[in-house]
């Protein structure tokens, strides 16, 4: 089995199928299947798909003896993340960042992790202990987490005014941009070989997309949309989304018939 799979990240497979099979909605039965190509069992599969949909993170609807699926929570936060990654950044600095600053006592330390886990998937950076920073206002972005919050915690959303200088700093510190540039460069000779090897059998050429590109889409999720004028030279961002979009080119055509014909409601539901 591989390590995507088997380091405690079948979570990421359930939105990583929705983008492959462009479906709102899918079926529980073609879900189940295609995350046993990708190596979980029958049961770990139900099990999942169950434990999302208790977490918030998928909401389900009974047809029939049939269950469809859609994404919630932070699954699809992180989903619309990728797939508008590669919309254009704004152009220049305004001159301040939107900014969440948060105290939570140490016995509510859940609510605290859920509250930057959410943040960071949509799209906040962590400056610090207790402040994350935007380039846009909080919105109704982090709704849900902060209807859980405790009576003693605080949330303020506020604005944080730097000069360009230190606001480039500030996101260097706060999205982890020179780790991460290194982490893309990895990233990118690994795309560069991996384009050249592509299985004929579709079950094994999903399950070799998933393992290559799942990790990298984890990490575009990391990155921020921020004025040039803030990220660091030679951001190597739009290399590597050319490059996933060449290796996708490439690869996605073994298998698009074959998760397009197990998604289809009306072939899954006959199979249940």
């Amino acid at each position: 089995m591989s390590e995507v799979i088997t380091r405690g990240s079948s979570v990421g497979l359930v939105p990583f199928l929705f983008g492959l099979a462009g479906r709102a909605a899918l079926p529980g039965v073609g879900l189940r299947r295609l995350l046993g190509d990708l190596g979980l069992s029958d049961d770990a599969a139900r099990a999942l798909l169950s434990r999302l949909t208790r977490a918030g993170e998928l909401t389900s609807e009974r047809h029939g003896r049939t269950v469809d699926y859609r994404l919630a929570g932070n699954l699809a936060r992180g989903f619309e993340r990728i797939r508008t990654s590669g919309q254009a950044p704004p152009s220049d600095w305004s001159g301040s960042f939107a900014a969440v600053l948060y105290q939570v006592p140490e016995e509510h330390r859940a609510f605290r992790d859920a509250l930057r886990r959410a943040a960071v998937l949509a799209g906040y950076g962590i400056l610090q202990p207790g402040v994350l920073i935007s380039m846009s206002e909080l919105g109704t972005r982090l709704d849900g987490v902060l209807a859980d919050r405790p009576v003693e915690a605080r949330v303020w959303p506020a604005r944080l005014a730097l000069d360009v200088d230190d606001a480039a700093a500030a996101a260097s510190i706060a999205w982890g941009l020179p780790e991460l540039a290194r982490g893309y460069h990895v990233h990118l000779g690994r795309l560069e070989t991996a384009g050249t090897r592509t299985p004929t059998d579709p079950p094994t050429a999903l399950r070799t997309y998933a393992d290559t590109l799942m990790p990298i889409l984890v990490e575009t999720l990391r990155e921020p949309r921020l004025p040039p004028a803030l990220m660091p030279p030679d951001w190597p961002g739009s290399e590597l989304r050319t490059a996933i979009g060449r290796y996708s080119a490439v690869t996605v055509p073994a298998f698009t018939a074959y998760v397009d014909a197990v998604t289809s409601s009306a072939g899954a539901r006959e199979r249940a």
